[in-house]
């Protein structure tokens, strides 16, 4: 039985996070609909442009946050 599928769930589906009960029918719906297969291929493609960037915080930005986290927890005790 094929559950209505939107692109939440295709989006979900593209992260590895769209229930295991749920996939069946989404992979069903790409198959039938070429709009929704075009948005799981775009959500792919837009994952690995954004992997390719990096997340470390500054050097700095991380030695504040220690800081207040140190003085806050000084505080408290």
């Amino acid at each position: 039985m094929t559950k209505n599928i939107t692109k939440q769930h295709i989006l979900l589906l593209s992260y590895g996070e769209l229930s295991t009960d749920l996939i069946p029918s989404a992979i069903e719906a790409m198959d039938s609909d070429p709009e929704l297969k075009g948005y799981y291929n775009q959500c792919n493609r837009m994952k690995a442009e954004l992997d390719r960037f990096s997340l470390d915080p500054h050097p700095t930005s991380v030695s504040i946050v220690n800081e207040h986290s140190h003085d806050g927890h000084t505080e408290a005790v």
